[in-house]
């Protein structure tokens, strides 16, 4: 599983989600959690991050926001070579199942369906990591 102190970032345009997401995020004890209020500036935070450090490992992004959608986020990022396996998990509403399945085709790590609950999100995690990772821990 990924460790407290993996590099996240969530991408939310909603304020209150981010909020509830990093929340989630901190009560599994992760500890280095990153946001940004679109996929702009989450693919900005995500390139620069990448030649530091610290650089991103987990992305968890909302599927339908103003500008650029999740969908294209994931897209955008899978066609960049350095970033064609970071673990991404998509966070969609039911009624967007047409979009679940083009994510699925794009290479989504695993998708969250909202309203959600610690044990889904922990659970989608943990299928993210073992679809890049193949291990349990």
């Amino acid at each position: 599983m990924f460790d407290q102190h993996t590099q996240i970032l969530v991408v939310d345009d909603s304020p209150n989600i981010r909020h509830i997401i990093c929340e989630t995020l901190k009560k599994m004890g992760f500890k280095n959690i990153d946001q940004a209020p679109d996929a702009n500036t989450g693919l900005s935070k995500l390139v620069s991050r990448n030649k530091s450090s610290s650089p991103i490992q987990l992305v968890l992004s909302d599927l339908n926001m103003p500008g650029p959608s999740g969908l294209d986020f994931l897209k955008k990022i899978r066609k960049m070579e350095e970033f064609k396996n970071l673990p991404f998990i998509l966070i969609t509403t039911e009624s967007e199942k047409a979009a679940v399945i083009d994510a699925a085709m794009s290479g989504v790590s695993a998708y969250v369906v909202k309203p959600f609950n610690f044990e889904t999100l922990k659970n989608r995690i943990l299928e993210a990591w073992k679809k890049h990772y193949g291990v349990d821990s």
